[in-house]
C-alpha cells in the first residue's frame, strides 16, 4: 500500500501469490502438490500464482487449510490492517 492508502492494481494478487510461494518453500511443499491436495487443476494454480487470474476466496480457503494457516496469514502482511470496528 502507498503513503496515500491507495493499492496498485494487482497488488494483492501478487502479494497474496508470493504469501503462498514463501509458505510453500517453508514447509516444503510444491505448488503441484498443493494443487493436488487443494483437489485445484495444477495449471489453474500456476495462473493464479504468475497473477495471470485472481484468487477466489474459495481457493483462498482451501489453501489456507492444505497450508495449516488462515486465510489472513495468505494476504500480504503490508495490506492486513487489524480490526477496529
Amino acid at each position: 500500500m502507498s503513503e496515500t492508502g491507495t493499492v496498485r492494481r494487482g497488488q494483492l494478487r501478487e502479494g497474496t501469490a508470493e504469501e503462498i510461494r514463501v509458505l510453500l518453500a517453508r514447509r516444503r511443499i510444491s505448488a503441484a502438490e498443493l494443487a493436488r491436495r487443494a483437489g485445484m487443476k495444477q495449471s489453474t494454480l500456476a495462473r493464479r500464482m504468475t497473477g495471470e487470474i485472481a484468487f477466489d476466496l474459495d481457493d483462498l480457503e482451501v489453501i489456507a487449510d492444505v497450508l495449516g494457516v488462515t486465510i489472513l496469514d495468505l494476504l500480504p502482511s503490508a495490506m492486513v490492517r487489524p480490526n477496529n470496528r
